[in-house]
């Protein structure tokens, strides 16, 4: 288990960005059995200001993993956000995502104590609810783990 707390901060312009900051607390949680892992978060995006116009948003998302070979890890992710206020008040959207991801590949694999790496990622994302504001979008990802 673990809180995750992101903040950001306004640009003052409505055509780049939002002109109110925000912060969005997230609780996420996980488990691992053998080589199958399970995964999810549950947070929210709170505007400092003008709730009417940007409305808030609460995210569920779920992932399961397993783990197949040295390096791959196929997935399936559901991504639920609804949204409270702003311009899609009461309105739900759901995802399911196909994907993939790798296993970290180490910068220097000959130092034992080195833990530096990359691990890239990538999938198809579908909208499995009546209301959606995009569908059929690919997902990709890149982390540096250290």
């Amino acid at each position: 288990m673990s809180v995750q707390l992101g903040a950001t901060i306004a640009t003052g312009s409505y055509s780049n960005g939002s002109t109110d900051a925000s912060v969005s607390p997230t609780l996420i949680g996980g488990k691992g059995f053998g080589k199958f892992d399970v995964f999810s978060a549950l947070g929210g995006t709170l505007p400092t200001g003008d709730t009417k116009k940007l409305g808030r948003s609460i995210a569920w998302n779920t992932t399961a993993q397993y783990h197949l070979g040295k390096y791959l890890w196929p997935e399936l992710e559901a991504n639920t956000t609804h949204f409270v206020g702003g311009k899609n008040d009461g309105k739900t959207q759901n995802f399911l995502t196909l994907g993939t991801m790798t296993s970290k590949f180490k910068f220097y694999p000959e130092d034992a104590k080195s833990r530096t790496g990359i691990a890239i990622g990538a999938g198809m994302q579908i909208a499995t609810s009546q209301f959606h504001t995009y569908n059929h979008e690919l997902v990709f990802n890149c982390k540096l783990l250290f």
